[in-house]
């Protein structure tokens, strides 16, 4: 009996100890190595189109093999693909596009300086051109300030740039594709991706920083500005309140448009009614429709603007159809009176007014129509929301953040609704294959009504 209860005890230790050998052996074998992981993502963030992407990352989250923790780690190491020029100095690169629906053929002119540091990721200015121009006109002057930063240059020729500037999806996303491009092909710093234009190029960097004021770590307009006009999704004047947390500065002559000049007045008022606290207009006695590009010390104000990926105070305001997003916050339905465009109702006293007086009143009508949000994180998993206009918002967390519990509170008027985190790769790899963004890789959701 001693004998056979000894071997039932040997078999047991025995199928332990073999077990504490072969179970790591299996996991390692089981989990994708990263290089393989980083070749998938790849594949998925270079699909022509959201929706695809979508379809991808959805893909990717269903391999249950593979732990959060291990696609973490592949998207923290994602690195560039080859396929654009490296010498030092001056280049144009004729790509296709990926343009909405379509594809374009479009021209990118590239400034790589001597003075890149090849062993890390190099800041990268998205620089816009003016009508009846190109890309080209765009590297001379930033020249200088890329040689002092180790800047890249990226100036995009919208090949459909004959006329102004005409705020239309369109142009919006042939911008944001050429960005993607140079992201994609260099090491980008993308907490250090700074946005500039002139003249049209002016007007589109105003649109896409109010639309998509998380991604910049500074905005720099010329000769350009918002619009209050209602028709044609060109009325961005009632955003400008994204960018009070970004460095702007906007150069502008003097004897220009004097309704351009009102539209930048009222701009920067509404900006610093925001408290912004690093936003200038420069108005330039004796410039027309021109500016003088040294008026700005601009190693000094690019290399000190760095994007915070996870501020812990946010302002959207937005009306659009597309996705509403700044960070970590996202508005996923509006109030029923949000418009993007709405009839403009007057009385009696329009015919009155003057040029002011009526932007004023189209602006009153646009503000009333416009979802607006302020939300604060706190480190004990409160979220503080002040909201007009919203019904339902979503937060996105990267790893780190500590959620008691498994929820999170929305303070909302005094009045607390709890949330439950939810935390999975698909989380990640959605927001990844999109923004393939290294500095905030959020891995949990939470979403309220409000």
């Amino acid at each position: 009996m001693r004998i056979v209860r000894w071997n039932k005890l040997a078999m047991i230790a025995l199928l332990l100890l073999c077990s504490a050998w072969t179970i790591p052996a299996q996991e390692a074998g089981v989990e994708a190595n990263l290089a393989e992981l980083r070749a998938e993502l790849a594949v998925a963030v270079d699909l022509p189109d959201a929706a695809a992407r979508a379809k991808a990352a959805t893909t990717l989250a269903k391999r249950r093999e593979v732990s959060l923790e291990r696609w973490l780690e592949a998207a923290a190491g994602f690195a560039p693909a080859p396929g654009g020029p490296n010498a030092a100095g001056r280049h144009s690169v004729s790509v296709q596009l990926p343009v909405l629906d379509g594809v374009e053929a479009t021209t990118i002119h590239l400034y790589l300086p001597e003075s890149r540091n090849l062993s890390k990721p190099a800041p990268l200015l998205l620089a816009l051109h003016g009508a009846g121009g190109d890309g080209s006109r765009m590297l001379g002057e930033w020249r200088e300030t890329a040689d002092a930063l180790g800047m890249i240059v990226c100036a995009p020729t919208d090949p459909q740039a004959d006329g102004g500037y005409a705020f239309t999806p369109r142009e919006r996303a042939a911008a944001m594709a050429a960005l993607r491009w140079a992201r994609r092909h260099y090491d980008v710093e993308e907490n250090r991706v700074h946005l500039a234009g002139s003249s049209r190029g002016g007007h589109l960097a105003w649109d896409l920083a109010v639309r998509q004021p998380d991604l910049w770590a500074s905005v720099s307009p010329r000769i350009g500005g918002p619009s209050f006009v209602v028709i044609g999704g060109r009325n961005n004047l009632r955003y400008v309140e994204n960018l009070a947390h970004l460095p702007l500065r906007d150069l502008q002559g003097a004897e220009d448009d004097p309704k351009l000049l009102l539209n930048l007045r009222i701009a920067f008022e509404r900006l610093r009614a925001a408290s912004a606290p690093n936003a200038e207009l420069l108005v330039q006695e004796g410039h027309g429709h021109s500016y003088d590009h040294g008026a700005v010390a601009w190693v000094e104000f690019l290399g000190a603007a760095v994007r915070d990926p996870f501020p812990e105070r946010v302002r959207l305001r937005a009306a659009w159809d597309e996705p509403a997003r700044a960070a970590w916050f996202e508005v996923t339905r509006y109030e029923k009176e949000v418009k993007e465009v709405f009839p403009i109702e007057v009385d009696e006293r329009w015919e009155g007014w003057g040029h002011e007086r009526r932007v004023q009143h189209i602006l009153e009508l646009a503000d009333a129509r416009t979802a607006d949000a302020r939300v604060t994180r706190r480190a004990d998993a409160v979220f503080e929301l002040d909201a007009e206009r919203v019904a339902t918002v979503r937060l996105l967390l990267p790893d780190g953040f500590e959620t008691p519990g498994g929820r999170v509170t929305i303070r909302v008027a005094g009045k607390d609704r709890k949330a439950a985190v939810k935390r999975s790769a698909a989380v990640l790899l959605a927001d990844f294959v999109e923004r393939f963004d290294r500095r905030f890789l959020p891995v949990a959701v939470a979403e309220s009504r409000l």
